[in-house]
C-alpha cells in the first residue's frame, strides 16, 4: 500500500553516525527530551533492519516501549505515553516484516484497541482508558497518527500474509473508531482493492478503483489513479493500464518542474515506473532518470537504487545503461544496504554484498544499540 513515508533512508554509515551525535546531545537528559530520544531509537531500529539484524531491532523496539512506560509513569506526560505506543506499532511492523504476522497482529491490535474504547491491560505497555483520553485531549494529534498507524500495519500485515478475505473484512466492514483520522479511510480501500486483485475479484477491483479515483480528495487521486493502472493491469488490460501509468508520470513530472519531489512521490514514481516497464512503455526509462535526480537530491537510497535498477533494465541507450550501471554500483558498494536488485546487475567480482558483517556495512551500530538499550529515564537528571 502507498502508506507515508517519513524516514529518508541515507547510506548507513551516515545515518548511524547522525544518530550517534543526537544520542551524544541528549542522552544525559534523555527523561525530559523524549521526542528525540523517540527518532533515534526508530531510526536505529530502521538501520537493525536493513542490516538483517531483526533481534536488534526488536530489542530496540521493546527498550524504546519500555523507556517511555517508566518516563510516563513517572511524569504523567501523554507525550511518554505516545511515544510508547508508537515504539509498540513499530514492534508490530518488526514482527510483521519478519514473518511473523501472529506477533504483529498481537502488538497492533493492542495498540489499535483504545482507538476503539479499549485499554491495554497486559503485555509489554499497559494503558488505561483514563491515559489514552488524557493523551487525546492533550495531544489529538498523535492519538490520531497512532490509531492511523496501528490500523494501517494491521492491513498490511493481513495482505503480506496473504489472509486476503480477512483483509478485505477489516478494510469495509471493521468498525471506526472515533479518533480515526479521515485519510485512514482511502487507506482501507487501497487495502481493499490489493485484496480484491489477490483474490481474483476483477469485477468488483476495477468498479472499486474507478469510484475511489473519481471520489478521492486531490492529494489521494493520484494513488488510486496508479492503483487503478495496477488494477487493469492485473486483469489484463495493458493499453488502459499503459494510459492511466501514463497520466501518473506526466502529473509527477510536471510537479517536480515547480516543487522538489517528497518521499511519497517518488515511492509513487518508481512503482508507476515498473508498471510502465512491465507493460514495455518505451518512454518509462526517461522518466526513471528524471526521478532518479529527485532521489539523489533527497538522498534515499532504496529508491535510488530501484531505479538505477530500472534504468539499467529498460533503457534503449547503451551508453545510459552504462552510467546508470556504474552508479549502481557505487552506491551498492557504498550505501551498506542489501540491494538484491542491484547484486544480481554489478560484477560478480564485486562479491555477495549481503555477506559483508553489520559493522563492516554501518560502523558503530552495535554501539548505538547498546547504549540506547541500557537508557533508564531514572538516571537522567533531575530522577528521584
Amino acid at each position: 500500500m502507498s502508506t507515508r513515508t517519513r524516514v529518508v533512508r541515507w547510506e548507513l554509515a551516515r545515518w548511524c553516525a547522525t544518530i550517534g551525535r543526537a544520542l551524544d546531545r541528549i542522552s544525559a537528559d534523555a527523561a525530559h527530551r523524549l521526542s528525540p530520544l523517540s527518532t533515534c531509537f526508530h531510526d536505529a531500529g530502521r538501520i537493525a533492519e536493513h542490516l538483517g539484524q531483526t533481534e536488534d531491532a526488536r530489542r530496540l523496539c521493546r527498550a524504546a516501549v519500555r523507556f517511555f512506560a517508566r518516563a510516563g509513569e513517572r511524569t504523567g506526560r501523554s507525550e511518554a505515553t505516545a511515544l510508547a505506543l508508537s515504539a509498540l506499532v513499530d514492534l508490530g511492523r518488526i514482527e510483521r516484516g519478519d514473518g511473523r504476522p501472529e506477533e504483529a497482529l498481537l502488538h497492533l491490535g493492542r495498540a489499535r484497541s483504545l482507538g476503539l474504547g479499549a485499554e491495554i491491560g497486559g503485555g509489554l505497555l499497559r494503558v488505561s482508558r483514563a491515559q489514552w483520553e488524557r493523551l487525546m485531549a492533550e495531544d489529538p494529534l498523535s492519538g490520531r497518527e497512532i490509531a492511523a498507524d496501528a490500523a494501517t500495519e494491521m492491513l498490511a500485515t493481513l495482505l503480506s500474509s496473504g489472509r486476503f478475505e480477512e483483509a478485505l473484512s477489516l478494510a469495509l466492514m471493521a468498525k471506526r473508531g472515533p479518533c480515526d483520522p479521515p485519510e485512514l479511510e482511502w487507506v482501507r480501500r487501497e487495502a481493499a482493492l490489493s485484496a480484491l486483485c489477490r483474490l481474483g475479484r476483477a469485477e468488483e477491483a476495477l468498479s472499486l478503483a474507478a469510484r475511489c479515483t473519481v471520489d478521492s480528495p486531490s492529494g489521494q487521486r493520484l494513488v488510486f489513479e496508479l492503483r487503478r493502472a495496477e488494477a487493469l493491469a492485473c486483469f489484463g488490460d495493458a493499453p488502459r493500464a499503459r494510459g492511466l501509468a501514463d497520466t501518473v508520470l506526466s502529473a509527477l513530472d510536471r510537479k517536480w518542474q515547480s516543487l522538489p519531489a517528497s518521499l511519497d512521490d517518488l515511492r509513487m514514481a518508481a512503482r508507476a515506473s515498473a508498471l510502465g516497464v512491465a507493460l514495455g512503455d518505451p518512454l518509462t526509462a526517461d522518466f526513471c532518470w528524471t526521478a532518479l535526480a529527485e532521489a539523489l537530491s533527497l538522498g534515499d537510497v532504496p529508491l535510488e537504487s530501484e531505479l538505477l535498477v530500472r534504468i539499467v533494465e529498460a533503457d534503449w541507450d547503451e551508453e545510459r545503461q552504462a552510467d546508470a550501471a556504474d552508479l549502481l554500483r557505487a552506491v551498492a558498494l557504498g550505501s551498506g544496504y542489501r540491494l538484491p536488485a542491484a547484486e544480481r546487475i554489478i560484477a560478480p567480482e564485486d562479491g555477495p554484498l549481503s555477506a559483508r558483517p553489520p559493522e563492516e556495512r554501518a560502523p558503530g551500530f552495535g554501539a548505538l544499540v547498546e547504549a540506547l538499550a541500557a537508557l533508564d529515564p531514572t538516571d537522567a537528571h533531575g530522577a528521584p
